[in-house]
C-alpha cells in the first residue's frame, strides 16, 4: 500500500513571486531616491558656489568704493563723513561674514561623510593655538588637563565645531570678569548619553563639556540659541551673525550625535558635545 500526500503550492509560489516583485520595486525606487539626492546635493553645491561669487562680487566693489573715500575722509578726520564711511566698512565686513557662514552651513548639507580616525587633542590645540591672540586680548584662563581622545570624525568639521563653540565663550563674557573657560571630557555608554535620534544602543559615546563664567541665558531660549540667525543680542552688544551655534549643530548632526546647552541668565553656560566614539555602519 503505497500513500502520496500532494499539496497545492500554486498560491505559495504565487506570494513568493510577488513579495519579489515587490522586494525588485523597491531596491529600483532607492536606487532612483539615491540619484535623485546626489543630483539635489550637486545642484546645491553648485548654487551656494554661484550664490557666495554672485553676492561677493557687489560686496568687492563696495568695500573698494568706501576705500577710496577713505583718503578724501581719514578716519582720523572726526567727521560725519568719516563716522558715516566707517559704518560702511563695519556692515560690509560683517556682510561678508554672513555669506561666508551662510555658504560654510549649505556645505555641511551635502559635505560628503569622510569619517576618518581624528585626534581631537590635537585638534583642539590647534583650535586654541588659533585663538591665541583673542584669549590674550580677553585675559582668557582656559582649564583644560585630560586629553581629548580620537573617534572616527570629520576632522575639519571637528575644528570648526571647537573654534565656534570657544569663540562664543570668548565673546560672551562679563566685562566685570576676565573669561574662564573648562573643558572635560568623558566616555559615557549609550544609556547615559541621553535621547536623541541618532543614538545607537551598541556605540560608546564621548561627552565633551564647555563651561564658561560669561553673562549665560535664560533656559527658554535653550533651543532658540541653535536655530539659523537666531540671536539674544544686538549687534551692536555682541558682533557676529547668529550662525555659529547652528552650524556646531549641523556638525554634531552630521557625527549622529547630539549639543546642547544650560545655563541661566549671568551664571555661564556649559555647552555638551556627545559624539559616538565609531560610526559603525553610519559612516
Amino acid at each position: 500500500l503505497i500513500l502520496v500526500a500532494l499539496h497545492d503550492i500554486t498560491d505559495q509560489r504565487a506570494f513568493d513571486k510577488a513579495l519579489e516583485n515587490q522586494v525588485y520595486n523597491r531596491t529600483q525606487e532607492l536606487q532612483e531616491a539615491n540619484v535623485h539626492l546626489q543630483q539635489s546635493n550637486e545642484s546645491l553645491r553648485q548654487f551656494a558656489s554661484i550664490a557666495s561669487h554672485d553676492l561677493q562680487e557687489p560686496l568687492r566693489k563696495i568695500k573698494l568704493f568706501a576705500a577710496l573715500l577713505d583718503r578724501r575722509f581719514p578716519k582720523n578726520s572726526a567727521t560725519e563723513e568719516s563716522d558715516l564711511v566707517n559704518k560702511i566698512h563695519i556692515a560690509s565686513d560683517r556682510m561678508s561674514q554672513l555669506i561666508k557662514e551662510v555658504l560654510q552651513y549649505s556645505k555641511l548639507a551635502y559635505d560628503a561623510r569622510k569619517f576618518v580616525p581624528t585626534n581631537l587633542d590635537a585638534i583642539l590645540k590647534n583650535v586654541l593655538s588659533d585663538l591665541d591672540l583673542l584669549i590674550s586680548e580677553k585675559k582668557a584662563a582656559i582649564h583644560y588637563t585630560e586629553a581629548l581622545p580620537t573617534i572616527e570624525a570629520i576632522p575639519l568639521q571637528m575644528h570648526q565645531l571647537f573654534s565656534n563653540l570657544l569663540t562664543n565663550a570668548l565673546k560672551f563674557h562679563k566685562t566685570s570678569e576676565n573669561p574662564e573657560i573648562v573643558i572635560l571630557c568623558k566616555a559615557v555608554s549609550a544609556s547615559e548619553a541621553g535621547e536623541f535620534p541618532a543614538k545607537r544602543a551598541e556605540l560608546t559615546y564621548l561627552e565633551i563639556k564647555i563651561a564658561d563664567n560669561g553673562i549665560g541665558f535664560e533656559p527658554g531660549y535653550a533651543d532658540q540659541i541653535f536655530q539659523l540667525f537666531e540671536r539674544l543680542h544686538s549687534v551692536d552688544e555682541y558682533e557676529g551673525t547668529g550662525l555659529g551655534l547652528a552650524l556646531c549643530k549641523k556638525i554634531v548632526e552630521n557625527h549622529n550625535g547630539e549639543i546642547y546647552g544650560v545655563s541661566s541668565e549671568g551664571s555661564g553656560a556649559s555647552f555638551y558635545v556627545v559624539l559616538p566614539v565609531t560610526q559603525g555602519f553610519s559612516a
